[in-house]
């Protein structure tokens, strides 16, 4: 059966030297993994590598059978061109780090409307932003949470003032290292709760601490997703984002 959808590329993984399995996130079938053969001719219906730079929003073709975990693309255009995201290292990174965590969390048969519509607006913030790139991927985590069933409780105040990733709330109490955060990054991931993406530049930390942050909050996800794997694009993450 031929079917057509929007997708957002998550992946890709060389086969051989002219073909990819390449992970989508798509808006009517959820996660799907398909093989793709590349051309580097200028014919207009051939397949280009260029199209499947993560986080690119695309029209696909399949060959659905539901009896096959890897799908056929028949067909793979631009919906919309990031061009600013795949030539900014910044941006790039951000992108990339987003991409793996949604592969590595998101079931293959997930299918959600608001999230995918959610993450698309995500992707052409990113590309359209001039500043504040840096803060992009928290505010999806914390928005993503949401998405996966442990959105993260804002009750923050004098009388509650350590998160706990356990609970994934603020208690009055501080327990161990790996479940509460101090006083300091509780405050801050409370400030992180009232962000969205209209107003980013309200959010303003150091690098130190947005490391600190970025690495709780992987840490909650650890807590809660069961074997959760390594993101390996955190350690190019926070590498661009040194300064």
């Amino acid at each position: 059966m031929n079917t057509k959808t929007q997708a957002i590329v998550l992946s890709k993984i060389k086969y051989s030297d002219a073909s990819y399995i390449v992970n989508l996130f798509t808006e009517k079938l959820g996660k799907v993994a398909v093989f793709v053969r590349i051309s580097n001719s200028k014919a207009k219906d051939k397949v280009k590598p260029a199209l499947f730079f993560p986080l690119n929003i695309v029209e696909i073709e399949l060959n659905l059978k539901t009896t096959r975990n890897i799908q056929t693309l028949k067909y793979c255009n631009f919906v919309e061109t990031i061009n600013n995201i795949c030539t900014d290292v910044y941006k790039a990174s951000v992108a990339q780090f987003i991409a793996e965590v949604i592969l590595k969390t998101l079931k293959d048969e997930q299918t959600d409307m608001i999230f995918y519509d959610y993450l698309k607006s995500i992707i052409l913030q990113l590309n359209k932003q001039t500043g504040l790139t840096q803060n992009m991927h928290l505010v999806f985590l914390k928005e993503y949470a949401k998405i996966l069933g442990f959105q993260i409780t804002n009750n923050h105040s004098e009388l509650t003032p350590y998160f706990n990733l356990r609970e994934g709330m603020f208690l009055p109490s501080y327990t161990t290292v790996e479940e509460s955060l101090d006083i300091e990054l509780s405050s801050v991931l409370s400030d992180l709760l009232t962000i969205n993406l209209n107003s980013l530049g309200q959010f303003n930390v150091n690098y130190a601490i947005r490391k600190k942050l970025l690495a709780s909050l992987i840490l909650y996800y650890g807590l809660h997703i069961e074997n959760l794997p390594e993101i390996k694009s955190l350690k190019v993450l926070n590498e661009v984002f040194t300064a």
